[in-house]
Order: structure tokens, then sequence, then C-alpha cells
């Protein structure tokens, strides 16, 4: 089973002490499992591009899948779809070697060849709760009638991660797939709304370990638990207009604000930028070292220079009005870059044959192949 829970920073886990975390679930897994010292993730560090990665084993320019599903269901104009992946998933790969699969709205699953599935797809929202409508409609026909025989609260309108736990459940006690993946959202629902690391969000996550003990403890005996997440989450207490600023400051050239990042093909912008960068009340971070780029986003090879914001900041800005800085939209984001410090997502492993133990900082593309080990697979990856 992997269970991923979107926005689980490595660092509630490391400092949950010093948040005074009552996750007691999550720390008896730790204990027992082979964890990472934090998981590196891939560019563009949002939902559903790193949830890809975890299961293929693909940076998002080779599985296909560069940004989250939005706007219209039809499966031909968004990434709903697993018809849109260019990867072999870890589902297949299970399949082709005639396992059996489950998933609860794990992304990128709509259309998916997946034994028992009710995946990732809402018309309607309600913070990271999906209509249950949408997930029936695409999900495997049945099983949400299934489920709520056995669970009659299953069927309320939204899908949360209390009913997805539900379904985990019942998947679990009544079909026991070799693999199935589960992803819960509603701590990074709530860190967008409140910020990482505070009150509310460190509500959600003690409640969401509560929701991990009970599946944990209805697991068969001879099953392996991957404890993975997406992303890190960072406060954000500004955002800069980097359109504006360069104009500002004389610069009308080139300069391309990605959120997490900061990018230019203009040489006279990026000293400007380098100028800037690390000053007291400077809105810009690191430069990122151009092979570092590459390694991690290829398509952005033809930058002269790219850099991060500085901390609690957000880049934005699609062209070169209003103000320069604005109160952020949300009080938490991600999208940041890989290697931006202390910013990790998580992956713990333990079961049958588990060695407990810390292994280090792992790549996000490299956890397909610790997943697919218990289940006697070695999948390939792409060129």
């Amino acid at each position: 089973m992997v269970l991923s829970i979107d926005g689980l920073d490595w660092r509630y886990i490391r400092d949950a002490d010093k948040l005074k975390l009552k996750i007691p679930n999550i720390r008896r897994l730790l204990a027992h499992s082979e964890y990472a010292d934090g998981v590196i993730g891939v560019w563009p560090t949002v939902t559903w591009p790193s949830h890809t990665a975890i299961i293929t084993g693909a940076r998002p320019d080779q599985s296909g899948i560069l940004n989250n599903g939005r706007g219209t269901l039809d499966p031909a104009l968004s990434y709903w779809s697993a018809n849109k992946l260019k990867v072999q998933t870890l589902w297949q790969c299970a399949g082709d070697h005639g396992l059996t699969t489950a998933a609860v709205t794990w992304p990128v699953t709509m259309e998916a060849k997946i034994n028992w599935n009710l995946p990732e797809v809402f018309i309607r929202r309600n913070g990271g709760s999906m209509d249950l409508d949408s997930v029936e409609k695409y999900g495997t026909p049945g099983l949400v009638d299934e489920i709520t025989r056995a669970y009659p609260s299953f069927s309320q309108q939204w899908v949360d991660d209390r009913t997805r736990a539900l379904a985990t459940l019942y998947l679990l006690k009544h079909k026991q797939p070799d693999l199935i993946l589960t992803h819960f959202v509603d701590l990074d629902s709530e860190a967008h709304d409140q910020g990482p690391f505070d009150t509310n969000a460190n509500a959600i996550l003690e409640r969401t370990d509560e929701l991990i003990g009970d599946l944990t403890r209805a697991l068969p005996h001879n099953y392996d638990f991957a404890l993975v997440s997406d992303h890190g989450f960072e406060r954000i207490d500004r955002v800069a207009n980097m359109k504006v600023e360069a104009v500002a400051a004389g610069l009308p050239g080139d300069i391309e604000p990605m959120g997490g990042i900061v990018v230019t093909r203009d040489q006279a912008v990026a000293n400007w930028l380098r100028g800037q960068s690390g000053k007291p009340d400077s809105d810009i971070g690191r430069e990122i070292p151009h092979n570092e780029l590459i390694q991690y986003a290829p398509k952005l090879a033809d930058a002269v220079a790219a850099f991060e914001p500085a901390d609690h900041v957000l880049f934005y800005g699609s062209n070169a009005t209003g103000p320069a800085h604005a109160a952020p939209p949300e009080k938490g984001d991600h999208g940041f870059w890989p290697l931006r410090r202390d910013y990790r997502s998580v992956f713990l492993l333990s079961g049958p044959g588990v060695r407990p133990g810390n292994i280090g900082p792992v790549e996000m593309i490299s956890l397909e192949d610790k997943l697919a080990a218990p289940l006697g697979l070695k999948c390939p990856k792409p060129d």
C-alpha cells in the first residue's frame, strides 16, 4: 500500500517535537521504516507531476504530465486521463505481471487500467474535497455502491480524507489488491489557506494521523506500507511582480516569473538579478547553478540565469503593470525549486523484510524502484 499525504513537508516529521505534533501513528511508522532524510522533488513541485514521478521514475518532461489537472473533464483537454502518460506507471507494471491494482483519488488515473479505481476527478471542489458524482462517473462501475453498502456515510457529497480512508479500508478488507495507491488531500488544502506548520495545518495532520492508524490496523499482515508525499510547503508573506520591478530598474527585457523561480534569457536582466540576490529585504534569493537548472528542468536550458525567491516570497507577474508587491492570495504555497533549502517531501517504507533506518536524502524519481521492490518487480525506466 502506498499512501500519499499531499503537502506533507518532511519538516512536519523531522521537527515533530518542536511543532508539538501528536502523530503517534506516523512516529510508530518512522521507528519501523526505511526512511529518507527528505525527498528531493521534480520540477515543477506541484501535485500531479510529482505523483506521476513517484510511480513512474520519470521527470515531468519525460512523463508528459506538466501540471495539475484542471478545467473541463474532457480527457483530451487536460492531464486528467492516464492516456496522457508517455511512460509506464507502477500500476501498469504490476498489471503486466498479473497483479491486481487499486487507486483512491490518485492523480492521472481517469481511464487508467486499474482493477478498482476511484480516480482524482472533479467538477466541483470544496477545499481538498472533490464531488463524489464526478469520482463515481469515472470510477470503476459499481464500486461506490459497494463501498456505501459497507460504510453508509461514504456517500456524502464530498470525497474528503475521511471517505478516502473508508474506500481504502473497503478495498483492503474485501479486494486485497496487490498494489493500492491512496491520495489524501486535506493537509495541502489547509496549508494553502492557513499556512504550513501552524495551528490549523497541524490539526489536520493530527487528524490524518488518526486515519493512518485506522489503515495500518486494517492492513493485512503480509502488506508493505509506504508513506509518501508530493512536495514541501512554505509560508508566503508577499508576492513580488518581477516584471514591474525590472521595468522600474530600467530593464524591460526578458524576465519570466514562474512562482517558485524567476528565469531570464537577457544578460542585462541576469546581472541586475545577481545584484539583488541575497540583499536585505530583496525578493531575490539564491541563483540556481546552470547545471542544476538543466538537471531538473531541461526545457529551461536556454536561460541565461534563474533565481529562487527570498524566504516567504513568491514570484508572479504576467505583465509589467500594477504594484511591485502584494499580499499573497494564500498563506502557504509550493511550486518552489526542488533543491530549495529544507523544502523536501517524505518517503517511509515498512513491512516484512524492510530494514529500518535513515537512508539519507533521495530523489523522487528513485521512489518507483523502492515501491516496486516489495512486489518483486523491476519496472522499465524512460530513456
